[in-house]
Protein backbone atom coordinates (compact mmCIF):
# COMPACT_ATOMS: atom_id res chain seq x y z
CA UNK A 1 0.00 0.00 0.00
CA UNK A 2 2.78 2.44 0.86
CA UNK A 3 5.55 3.66 -1.42
CA UNK A 4 8.43 3.94 1.04
CA UNK A 5 11.10 5.67 -1.07
CA UNK A 6 9.07 8.77 -1.88
CA UNK A 7 5.48 9.94 -1.42
CA UNK A 8 2.96 9.20 -4.17
CA UNK A 9 1.26 12.57 -3.66
CA UNK A 10 2.72 15.89 -2.48
CA UNK A 11 0.50 18.51 -0.87
CA UNK A 12 1.91 22.02 -0.37
CA UNK A 13 0.56 25.00 1.56
CA UNK A 14 1.57 27.70 -0.91
CA UNK A 15 -0.35 30.24 1.16
CA UNK A 16 -2.10 30.33 4.52
CA UNK A 17 -5.63 31.52 5.33
CA UNK A 18 -9.09 30.85 4.02
CA UNK A 19 -12.04 33.12 3.29
CA UNK A 20 -14.54 30.69 4.83
CA UNK A 21 -15.24 29.51 8.36
CA UNK A 22 -16.88 26.17 7.65
CA UNK A 23 -18.33 24.45 10.69
CA UNK A 24 -16.88 21.07 9.68
CA UNK A 25 -13.31 22.43 9.41
CA UNK A 26 -10.94 23.28 12.29
CA UNK A 27 -9.66 26.38 10.44
CA UNK A 28 -11.69 28.91 12.44
CA UNK A 29 -10.47 27.49 15.77
CA UNK A 30 -6.78 27.06 14.93
CA UNK A 31 -5.77 29.24 11.97
CA UNK A 32 -8.25 32.01 11.21
CA UNK A 33 -6.40 34.64 13.27
CA UNK A 34 -2.97 33.91 11.80
CA UNK A 35 -1.28 36.49 9.58
CA UNK A 36 -1.37 35.70 5.86
CA UNK A 37 1.82 34.09 4.57
CA UNK A 38 2.97 33.06 1.12
CA UNK A 39 5.46 30.22 0.67
CA UNK A 40 8.89 31.49 -0.36
CA UNK A 41 9.43 30.90 -4.06
CA UNK A 42 12.86 29.36 -3.44
CA UNK A 43 11.39 26.83 -1.00
CA UNK A 44 8.59 25.94 -3.41
CA UNK A 45 11.16 25.47 -6.19
CA UNK A 46 13.20 23.16 -3.97
CA UNK A 47 10.16 21.01 -3.21
CA UNK A 48 9.00 20.79 -6.83
CA UNK A 49 12.51 20.19 -8.17
CA UNK A 50 12.99 17.18 -5.89
CA UNK A 51 9.77 15.64 -7.19
CA UNK A 52 11.27 15.54 -10.70
CA UNK A 53 13.39 12.49 -9.84
CA UNK A 54 10.43 10.43 -8.62
CA UNK A 55 7.14 9.19 -10.03
CA UNK A 56 4.85 11.59 -8.14
CA UNK A 57 1.22 10.94 -9.07
CA UNK A 58 -0.31 14.22 -7.85
CA UNK A 59 0.96 17.61 -6.71
CA UNK A 60 -1.47 19.81 -4.79
CA UNK A 61 -0.42 23.50 -4.43
CA UNK A 62 -3.11 23.64 -1.76
CA UNK A 63 -3.24 22.64 1.90
CA UNK A 64 -5.34 23.83 4.87
CA UNK A 65 -6.31 26.98 2.96
CA UNK A 66 -8.24 28.55 0.13
CA UNK A 67 -5.65 28.36 -2.67
CA UNK A 68 -7.16 31.22 -4.69
CA UNK A 69 -6.06 33.68 -1.99
CA UNK A 70 -2.62 33.23 -3.55
CA UNK A 71 -2.85 35.80 -6.34
CA UNK A 72 0.12 34.14 -8.07
CA UNK A 73 -1.31 30.63 -7.86
CA UNK A 74 -1.05 30.20 -11.63
CA UNK A 75 2.71 30.74 -11.36
CA UNK A 76 2.98 27.97 -8.73
CA UNK A 77 0.78 25.65 -10.80
CA UNK A 78 2.77 26.21 -13.99
CA UNK A 79 6.14 25.64 -12.33
CA UNK A 80 4.95 22.34 -10.86
CA UNK A 81 3.59 21.13 -14.22
CA UNK A 82 6.56 22.27 -16.29
CA UNK A 83 8.96 20.42 -13.97
CA UNK A 84 6.70 17.38 -13.52
CA UNK A 85 4.70 16.98 -16.75
CA UNK A 86 3.50 13.47 -15.86
CA UNK A 87 2.13 14.56 -12.46
CA UNK A 88 -1.47 15.69 -12.11
CA UNK A 89 -1.65 19.23 -10.66
CA UNK A 90 -4.79 19.67 -8.58
CA UNK A 91 -6.45 22.17 -6.24
CA UNK A 92 -9.45 22.06 -3.91
CA UNK A 93 -11.38 25.32 -3.64
CA UNK A 94 -14.71 26.58 -2.32
CA UNK A 95 -15.13 28.50 -5.58
CA UNK A 96 -16.38 31.71 -4.00
CA UNK A 97 -13.42 33.78 -5.31
CA UNK A 98 -14.01 32.98 -8.97
CA UNK A 99 -14.05 36.47 -10.42
CA UNK A 100 -13.52 36.89 -14.18
CA UNK A 101 -9.83 37.65 -13.59
CA UNK A 102 -9.29 34.62 -11.35
CA UNK A 103 -11.09 32.31 -13.77
CA UNK A 104 -9.10 33.64 -16.73
CA UNK A 105 -5.77 33.13 -14.94
CA UNK A 106 -6.67 29.63 -13.80
CA UNK A 107 -7.89 28.51 -17.23
CA UNK A 108 -4.71 29.93 -18.78
CA UNK A 109 -2.57 27.98 -16.34
CA UNK A 110 -1.41 24.36 -16.63
CA UNK A 111 -3.89 23.12 -14.01
CA UNK A 112 -5.11 19.54 -14.53
CA UNK A 113 -7.85 19.22 -11.93
CA UNK A 114 -10.15 21.49 -9.95
CA UNK A 115 -12.25 20.06 -7.13
CA UNK A 116 -14.93 22.16 -5.48
CA UNK A 117 -15.95 21.84 -1.85
CA UNK A 118 -19.68 22.54 -1.87
CA UNK A 119 -21.54 21.45 1.24
CA UNK A 120 -25.24 22.08 1.46
CA UNK A 121 -28.13 21.57 -0.91
CA UNK A 122 -30.15 24.71 -0.17
CA UNK A 123 -29.38 28.28 0.84
CA UNK A 124 -30.25 27.40 4.42
CA UNK A 125 -28.00 24.36 4.75
CA UNK A 126 -25.10 25.72 2.68
CA UNK A 127 -24.90 28.99 4.60
CA UNK A 128 -25.20 27.10 7.88
CA UNK A 129 -22.15 24.94 7.17
CA UNK A 130 -20.03 27.16 4.89
CA UNK A 131 -20.33 30.52 6.61
CA UNK A 132 -20.02 33.35 5.57
CA UNK A 133 -20.18 32.23 1.90
CA UNK A 134 -23.39 32.80 -0.03
CA UNK A 135 -25.15 29.86 -1.66
CA UNK A 136 -26.52 31.41 -4.83
CA UNK A 137 -23.49 33.58 -5.55
CA UNK A 138 -21.00 30.75 -5.09
CA UNK A 139 -23.12 28.25 -7.00
CA UNK A 140 -23.36 30.70 -9.90
CA UNK A 141 -19.60 31.32 -9.94
CA UNK A 142 -18.80 27.61 -9.91
CA UNK A 143 -21.38 26.98 -12.62
CA UNK A 144 -19.92 29.71 -14.82
CA UNK A 145 -16.42 28.31 -14.34
CA UNK A 146 -17.54 24.80 -15.28
CA UNK A 147 -19.26 26.00 -18.46
CA UNK A 148 -16.28 28.13 -19.50
CA UNK A 149 -13.82 25.33 -18.72
CA UNK A 150 -15.83 22.87 -20.82
CA UNK A 151 -15.53 25.34 -23.70
CA UNK A 152 -11.94 26.55 -23.35
CA UNK A 153 -10.19 23.79 -21.37
CA UNK A 154 -12.11 20.53 -21.77
CA UNK A 155 -9.02 18.65 -20.61
CA UNK A 156 -9.41 19.93 -17.02
CA UNK A 157 -10.88 17.35 -14.67
CA UNK A 158 -13.62 18.87 -12.50
CA UNK A 159 -15.49 17.38 -9.55
CA UNK A 160 -17.56 18.46 -6.57
CA UNK A 161 -16.94 17.08 -3.08
CA UNK A 162 -19.75 17.00 -0.55
CA UNK A 163 -19.68 15.78 3.04
CA UNK A 164 -22.43 13.57 4.44
CA UNK A 165 -23.69 16.23 6.80
CA UNK A 166 -27.09 16.43 8.46
CA UNK A 167 -28.83 17.20 5.17
CA UNK A 168 -32.00 15.67 3.75
CA UNK A 169 -31.11 12.87 1.31
CA UNK A 170 -33.55 14.20 -1.28
CA UNK A 171 -31.80 17.58 -1.21
CA UNK A 172 -28.43 15.92 -1.63
CA UNK A 173 -29.75 13.95 -4.60
CA UNK A 174 -31.12 17.15 -6.16
CA UNK A 175 -27.75 18.86 -5.75
CA UNK A 176 -25.94 15.86 -7.23
CA UNK A 177 -28.28 15.92 -10.21
CA UNK A 178 -27.57 19.62 -10.72
CA UNK A 179 -23.78 19.17 -10.89
CA UNK A 180 -24.15 15.98 -12.94
CA UNK A 181 -26.23 17.92 -15.47
CA UNK A 182 -23.17 20.12 -16.01
CA UNK A 183 -21.05 17.05 -16.70
CA UNK A 184 -19.37 17.06 -13.29
CA UNK A 185 -18.95 14.10 -10.94
CA UNK A 186 -20.01 14.44 -7.30
CA UNK A 187 -18.10 12.62 -4.56
CA UNK A 188 -19.76 12.11 -1.17
CA UNK A 189 -17.41 11.80 1.81
CA UNK A 190 -17.86 10.91 5.46
CA UNK A 191 -17.91 13.65 8.08
CA UNK A 192 -14.69 12.92 9.95
CA UNK A 193 -13.51 14.21 13.31
CA UNK A 194 -10.17 15.56 12.01
CA UNK A 195 -8.19 13.63 14.65
CA UNK A 196 -10.39 14.98 17.42
CA UNK A 197 -10.19 18.59 16.24
CA UNK A 198 -13.89 18.54 15.30
CA UNK A 199 -16.23 17.60 18.14
CA UNK A 200 -19.68 16.84 16.81
CA UNK A 201 -22.17 14.05 17.29
CA UNK A 202 -22.36 13.57 13.52
CA UNK A 203 -18.66 12.65 13.50
CA UNK A 204 -18.92 9.90 16.13
CA UNK A 205 -18.09 6.47 14.77
CA UNK A 206 -20.89 4.05 14.03
CA UNK A 207 -21.10 0.83 16.00
CA UNK A 208 -19.14 -2.00 14.46
CA UNK A 209 -16.41 0.01 12.72
CA UNK A 210 -12.77 -0.99 12.53
CA UNK A 211 -9.63 0.82 11.45
CA UNK A 212 -7.49 -0.05 8.46
CA UNK A 213 -4.06 1.30 7.39
CA UNK A 214 -4.59 4.94 6.41
CA UNK A 215 -4.30 5.99 2.77
CA UNK A 216 -3.03 9.40 3.89
CA UNK A 217 0.33 7.79 4.66
CA UNK A 218 0.91 7.70 0.89
CA UNK A 219 1.10 11.48 0.85
CA UNK A 220 3.36 14.15 2.34
CA UNK A 221 1.91 17.34 3.83
CA UNK A 222 4.03 20.51 3.74
CA UNK A 223 3.27 23.76 5.58
CA UNK A 224 4.10 27.22 4.28
CA UNK A 225 7.26 27.40 6.43
CA UNK A 226 8.57 24.06 5.17
CA UNK A 227 7.45 21.97 8.14
CA UNK A 228 6.23 18.49 7.24
CA UNK A 229 3.31 17.42 9.42
CA UNK A 230 1.65 14.05 9.68
CA UNK A 231 -1.47 14.77 7.66
CA UNK A 232 -4.33 17.17 6.93
CA UNK A 233 -5.96 16.36 10.29
CA UNK A 234 -2.99 17.77 12.24
CA UNK A 235 -4.34 21.31 12.70
CA UNK A 236 -2.36 21.88 15.90
CA UNK A 237 0.88 20.73 14.21
CA UNK A 238 1.43 18.10 16.88
CA UNK A 239 3.49 15.72 14.74
CA UNK A 240 6.21 17.64 12.90
CA UNK A 241 8.41 15.19 11.01
CA UNK A 242 11.02 17.62 9.65
CA UNK A 243 11.54 20.85 7.74
CA UNK A 244 12.32 21.16 4.03
CA UNK A 245 14.42 24.27 4.39
CA UNK A 246 17.18 22.09 5.81
CA UNK A 247 16.15 18.57 4.73
CA UNK A 248 14.92 16.80 1.60
CA UNK A 249 11.55 15.15 1.11
CA UNK A 250 13.29 11.79 0.73
CA UNK A 251 15.18 12.21 4.01
CA UNK A 252 12.04 13.08 5.96
CA UNK A 253 9.90 10.47 4.21
CA UNK A 254 12.35 7.71 5.15
CA UNK A 255 12.91 8.92 8.70
CA UNK A 256 12.51 6.63 11.69
CA UNK A 257 9.38 8.45 12.92
CA UNK A 258 7.62 8.21 9.56
CA UNK A 259 8.55 4.55 9.33
CA UNK A 260 7.12 3.98 12.82
CA UNK A 261 3.77 5.40 11.76
CA UNK A 262 3.65 3.24 8.64
CA UNK A 263 4.67 0.07 10.47
CA UNK A 264 2.21 0.51 13.32
CA UNK A 265 -0.59 1.14 10.83
CA UNK A 266 0.18 -2.19 9.19
CA UNK A 267 0.27 -3.84 12.60
CA UNK A 268 -3.04 -2.27 13.58
CA UNK A 269 -1.52 -0.49 16.57
CA UNK A 270 -3.36 2.78 16.02
CA UNK A 271 -3.78 3.44 19.73
CA UNK A 272 0.01 3.84 20.05
CA UNK A 273 0.15 6.73 17.57
CA UNK A 274 -0.50 10.39 18.32
CA UNK A 275 -3.52 11.67 16.33
CA UNK A 276 -4.19 8.28 14.74
CA UNK A 277 -5.44 7.00 18.08
CA UNK A 278 -8.54 9.21 17.92
CA UNK A 279 -8.90 9.87 14.18
CA UNK A 280 -11.84 8.19 12.45
CA UNK A 281 -10.88 8.88 8.82
CA UNK A 282 -9.63 5.33 8.26
CA UNK A 283 -12.56 3.60 9.96
CA UNK A 284 -14.68 1.22 7.88
CA UNK A 285 -17.70 -0.91 8.63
Amino acid sequence: MFQIEFPINVQIQTNTNCNALCTFCPYEKFSSKEKFQLMEWSLYNKIIDECVSFDVKKIFPFFMNEPLLNLDLDKYIDYAKEKNPSSLISIFTNGSLFSKTVVSKLLSSKIDEVIFSFNGATEETYEKYMKPLKFEKTKERITNFIKLAKEKRPDIQIAVHMLKLDIDERQIEAMKNYWNSLGVAVHLHKYENRAGNIIDSAAVSDFGTRKIPCSRLNQIYILVNGDVILCCADWKHEVILGNLKTQTIKEIWNSKEYETYRRKHFEGKFSELKLCDICNFNEVL
